[in-house]
């Protein structure tokens, strides 16, 4: 199974990358008493195959993924 997709940003960054993203993302869930993270996962799409958000992933002009 893969563990990522091959057209979605966050996925392709390097992994020193991807872990600050994480660090940083998991401090202001934090901050936030938790409130960013049900706002995250409440209002915003995710990707069925990485579950990173759907705006980071490349599209074609139909709307479809570039894989």
């Amino acid at each position: 199974m893969a563990s990522g997709c091959r057209d979605c940003r966050t996925c392709t960054m390097p992994g020193v990358m991807r872990a600050m993203l994480k660090w940083s993302v998991g401090l202001a869930h934090l901050c936030t008493c938790g409130i960013s993270w049900v706002v995250k996962r409440g209002f915003y799409r995710h990707c069925p195959q990485c579950k990173h958000l759907d705006s980071r992933h490349q599209r074609r002009r139909d709307g479809s993924f570039m894989d």
